[in-house]
């Protein structure tokens, strides 16, 4: 296997950016929903109470900062005085960014396969379907001839794995919500994913995985099995 696809997202809930190298800590990617969106009441909120959050982008600027994209290509800082204000109007809730620390250890990165997102699309041929919908870090190409199909990953729990200077250890399989039937800048509102996902495979899609060495990984890294 080798790493096909790298992603962070700066702000929880909000599209994130595609990256050609990492480094990966304990809690996963450096700057890895590192702002989180909070709602009227003063809580964290996600998109699937407030959708719109996932028809933007986000990408890093420094520790802490995030430049957020709308879906007209309008951009401002998360730092900006008016952050708030615009975040609100693009989204149509009262929202503000505040700073948020990752709290699972246990599933720092979350992982899926090239074959899990191909045979996906080829069960929901009229669905769009990109690596977008379900916000991995991790998209590993496993992929040994042009015939792969099934969910690999979703056999991997308790192996360790070594990628780069990385070693993880996969922990659990993610369970998914609505936040995969949201649009996103490159796929539309599609309800049909979600049914058929928790119909098919019990609601789970791709893995988890802790982080047992920091380390670097970057595109076309191999992977191999400790065990």
């Amino acid at each position: 296997m080798r790493v096909d696809q790298l992603w962070r997202y700066p702000v929880k809930s909000v599209g994130g950016e595609q990256l050609t190298a990492a480094s990966v800590g304990v809690f996963g990617i450096e700057g890895d929903r590192g702002i989180a969106v909070r709602d009227e009441r003063e809580e964290v909120t996600w998109a699937g109470a407030v959708p719109a959050l996932m028809g933007l982008r986000a990408v890093t600027l420094g520790p802490g900062v995030a430049e957020l994209v709308l879906p007209d290509s309008q951009r401002f800082r998360s730092d900006a005085p008016d952050a708030a204000s615009r975040l609100s109007a693009a989204v149509q809730a009262e929202v503000t960014l505040v700073e948020h620390q990752p709290h699972r250890p246990d599933a720092a990165l979350h992982v899926l396969t090239t074959t899990a997102l191909h045979s996906l699309g080829s069960a929901l041929p009229d669905s769009a379907m990109d690596a977008s919908r379900f916000r991995p870090n991790l998209v590993l190409d496993d992929e040994p001839g042009d015939h792969a199909t099934g969910y690999p990953e979703h056999d991997w729990i308790g192996r360790r794995m070594v990628i780069g200077t990385l070693r993880l250890r996969i922990t659990e399989a993610c369970d998914r919500c609505v936040m995969i039937t949201r649009e996103t800048p490159t796929v539309p509102h599609d309800r049909a994913v979600l049914r058929w996902v928790a119909r098919e495979l019990g609601n789970a899609l791709g893995v988890y995985a802790a982080i047992e060495r920091p380390g670097h990984v970057r595109i076309g890294d191999k992977a191999r099995w400790l065990d």
